[in-house]
Order: C-alpha cells, then structure tokens, then sequence
C-alpha cells in the first residue's frame, strides 16, 4: 500500500472514512513509520486548536480587569512643580526684574521698554489708528474662525484663503504718507540750515547731515550721522559714527560704534555703542543708560545712570543715583555724585581728589569667572535649570506634536546643524532688513522676540533627545516628561564644564534649532499624492 496523503489522514481523524478504509489506513500505519508520525503530528495540532479556541471563549481574571493602583502621594509631579516654581522665581528676580529696573532709572517711566516702543515711543508715531486696528483683528479672527469650520465644503480653500488673508493685510496695512517724510541719500543726505521738515524724518544714506530743523522725530539708517540743527522730537539712529551737536527736545536712542553726544537732551540717553563719550558741554535732561566697551560722562545727568562696559569715566555731575558694572571706574576731579554710587568690578574705584559724591560708593567685587566653590553657584545652576524644564513642558503639554517632531528631527544630526547655522545668521539679518522698512517694523521686531525664543527652546528639544537615547523612546507624557528633565539636567552639568561649556552652548543652539526648522518644515509642506498605478495593457 502507498503512503496515503495529509487530507486523508485529517479525513481518518474526523471519522469521515469508511470502517473497511479505515480498517485498511489503520494497519497501513502500524507498519510504516512515515504514516505514522503524520498521523501523530495531525493530531497534536488538533488538540492545540481546541485548546486555544476553549482558552477564548474564558473569561479574563478579575486581577488583570482591575485598575491598577496609583501612589497616594504624586511625588513626579510635585517636584515638577517645585522645580518649575523656582525656576520662574529665578527667571524673574535674576533677569527681568533687574532688566526692568535699570530701564526704570534709565528713563523707562512706563515700566515696560516693549510697551514704551510700542505704543508711546517714536516707533508708534503715526500709527494712531488704533482702534480701527483692534477691529479689524476682531473681523479677522472671525472670519479665519468661519473659513475653518467651513474649510471642508469650499473648493480650493487654500487658495482662497490666502488670497483672502492678502486683501486684509494689504486693506490693514496705514497709509505710508502717515509715517512721516522719508529720504533716501543718493548716496549721502543734508537737511540744509534753514530748513525745517515739519514731521518726522525717516532717512537712510551713507552720509546723512542735518543742519535744518526737525519738528518730530530724526529716525536714520546710515554709517555717519551728523545733527547739528534742532530735533523737536527723538533721535533714534543706527550707525557707525553719530555726532550730536544740535539740541534734541525728547530722547536719543543710538546704536552704533561710536556715539558724541556735545549738546542738551531734553529727556533721556539711550547708547548701546563701542565707544560712548558725553561731552563736557551736553546736557541730559532725565536720565542716561550707555553700554560698551568705553563710556565716558563728561556732562551733566539731570537723573540716574546705568552704565556697563570695560572702562566708566566720570568727569560730570549725575543729578540722582548710579549703576555701574565694568572692569575699570574714574571718578574725576569735576566729577558730582549726588546721590548712591553703586560700583561693580574687578577693582576697587579710581577717585580723585576733586570728586565729590554724596555717599561712600557701594562697592561689591565681581570675580572673573565662575565660583565653583560656592553653593549659590550651584543653586542658581539647577534654579535656571527648573526654568528651563518649566519652559519644556509647557511646549510639551501645549504642543506635543510638534515637541515630538522637533525631538525626532535631532536625530538628523547633520541636516539639522546646517540648518540651524543658517537660520541663527540670516533670521536677525531679515529681520532688521524688514525693521528698516517701517511699514514692516512690527513685523520685524515679533520676529526678534520669536528668535530670541527660538534660541532659548533649542536646548529643550536637544535635552528631550538625549533622555530618549539613554532610557530609550517610550510613549506618554508622563515618559516623556522624565526624559526631558534628564537630558535638561545632562546639559545643564556639559555647560558647567570649564572651557568645553561654551562649545556645549554653541553646539546644542544650533542643533535645536535646526531641529525646530525641520519640524516646522515637515508640517508646512504639502502631502504629496501617491499616484495610482497605470491599468494594465492587454
């Protein structure tokens, strides 16, 4: 007899074969080891069948159904919070509110340099329809609200949306004759003496000279700005070199290299130069805040001063208080403190004989360096690290997929670096082209303060990717929240190191930013269709 196949040895076992076959199959298998064992292997799976369709049709174990018991005491979630709470105290008492009191003292009378640019500074000016502004974001925001419940029954929304959104703009967008008179040099620009602009001058030029009179505010854009006629408003000047020996009515906001100020300033000095000197013949009605390499007050300050740089000289008379931290401080034999000198620095003050201050100087030493003996160095490490944690899960808990593609973006080490290289150089650069337009002016300074988040966020992302690496990648919140505090803390101890900290820094902001570029990219791009494939040809 022939080896019989599988489908008859299945037929066998169910009984389906006749008693003289089966008889005949049978004895057929108690002689041939072959049949035999097929026989055998056909049963054993049977039986397993049965077993698994039995252990189906159990019911679950009450021990598995149950909800599984959570700690009486959240102790994560409190020393989340307590880390969080110090690290916004940290953030506040050691950056903000001393930021927002030499601001203060230097003539920021609204409390708020943003709100003073904004809304009462010279950049406002001629932007005085505000209430029609406040309205027409209202209509926007009800419109954009309307189109996206409406998104899935118009054609071509798209389209039809940023044509929308372009028409409101450009309806939004003030008048540029508002803004007051503009020039352009040709190269180089002069207002001649006897002349008179009757509202604010906007110019921009190599060389630019006013000998004439400014009825508001002198706004340029140059490499040598001259003023010797009469500004009635504010001075605010980009540049290389600035000479003002023309009396100004408001304030004077410089940032150049070299910044000669020989004449009377109604109100207060603002001097973010290389070299700032105040001569013995100006006059500064509020108050002066200058920072720099060199800083030298040779004039008289009708209020406070907040100085920083390398080397103070004092030669003047300051009316109130002063706030100086550098390497180097001169009191000169003219010099007049009338009221608290409070001095910071690498050595002790230079007073000569002739100088008269109201009080002895407040003097504190301020050592190059960290100080890796104390504790408060330590302390204010982890606090400025709970500020940063709290600043990572808040982008967690608001965002999570776009914290998870940015985190997921680190691992394209390369791509992600030179990316990051070339946002952190162009992103200030068009910002500051758009500023100069002036209709753009808004727009260019929310794009520096979401730069300046965007480098304090870097670290987040990075931080996030290297807790994953060392425990692994795991789903939830709760796993991802541990992995950031990890890798945050990691960080945190790398930048600490001495010498390789600053390359740590360098390295970690342009990583993170990269990775934020590519995962902004990755949620703007369009998805690509996958295309059908061609019917086939008979």
């Amino acid at each position: 007899m022939n080896h019989f196949d599988e489908m008859t040895a299945l037929l066998l076992l169910e009984g389906q074969v006749e008693a003289q076959r089966a008889r005949e199959l049978r004895a057929h298998a108690g002689g041939c080891p072959q049949c035999r064992e097929l026989l055998l292997a056909l049963e054993k799976e049977g039986v397993w069948l049965r077993q698994a369709l039995a252990e189906d049709e159990e019911s679950v174990p009450a021990r598995l159904t149950g909800a599984p018991a959570h700690s009486a005491v959240p102790w994560g979630w409190i020393a989340t919070l307590g880390f969080g709470a110090g690290g916004a105290y940290t953030l506040w008492s050691s950056i903000i509110e001393p930021w927002q009191a030499q601001a203060a003292q230097a003539g920021f009378t609204q409390g708020n340099v943003l709100t003073m640019l904004f809304f009462s500074g010279a950049f406002w000016k001629g932007w005085d329809a505000m209430r029609s502004l406040t309205e027409f974001l209202a209509v926007a925001t009800l419109g954009t609200v309307v189109l996206w419940l409406l998104r899935r029954h118009l054609r071509r929304a798209t389209i039809f949306t940023a044509v929308l959104t372009a028409v409101l703009f450009a309806l939004a967008l003030p008048s540029s004759t508002t803004a007051g008179e503009t020039a352009h040099g040709k190269p180089n620009y002069t207002l001649p003496a006897g002349q008179e602009v009757k509202t604010d001058l906007i110019v921009a030029g190599d060389s630019i000279r006013i000998d004439g009179d400014v009825d508001g505010d002198l706004i340029a854009f140059c490499d040598n700005l001259t003023v010797i006629g009469h500004v009635k408003g504010d001075v605010i000047a980009f540049a290389r070199e600035i000479r003002v020996n023309g009396p100004v009515d408001g304030n004077v906001r410089t940032w150049s290299q070299t910044l000669f100020l020989g004449a009377t300033v109604g109100r207060n000095v603002t001097s973010w130069n290389e070299t700032t000197e105040v001569d013995e013949h100006a006059k500064i009605g509020g108050s002066f805040m200058g920072g720099g390499r060199d800083v030298q007050v040779d004039g008289q300050v009708g209020g406070d001063l907040a100085a920083a740089g390398d080397t103070v000289e004092i030669n003047g008379s300051l009316g109130r208080n002063a706030t100086i931290r550098s390497s180097r401080l001169s009191l000169g034999p003219n010099s007049e403190i009338r009221g608290q000198l409070k001095f910071s620095g690498h050595h002790e003050a230079e007073i000569s004989s002739g100088a008269k201050l109201a009080s002895p100087i407040d003097f504190s030493f301020r050592k190059e360096g960290p100080d890796y003996r104390s504790v408060r160095y330590y302390w204010h490490r982890v606090m400025i690290w709970g500020a940063s944690f709290l600043f990572g899960l808040a982008v967690l808990l608001l965002a999570p997929g776009f914290f998870l593609d940015a985190t997921t973006a680190c691992n394209r080490f390369g791509l992600a670096t030179g990316f990051g290289i070339l946002f952190l150089i162009a992103t200030p650069i068009a910002a500051i082209v758009v500023c100069i337009t002036i209709v753009g002016l808004g727009v260019g300074l929310a794009a520096i303060l979401l730069y300046v988040i965007s480098l304090y966020a870097a670290q987040v992302f990075v931080g996030s990717w290297v807790g994953e690496k060392l425990l692994g990648t795991s789903r939830g919140v709760g796993p991802a929240i541990g992995r950031l505090a990890l890798g945050l803390a990691i960080l945190r101890v790398l930048r600490m190191l001495p010498y390789a900290g600053g390359f740590v820094t360098a390295v970690v902001l342009v990583w993170g930013l990269g990775a934020m570029v590519l995962a902004v990219y990755r949620r703007i791009r369009p998805e690509q269709a996958v295309p059908a494939p061609a019917p086939a040809v008979a």
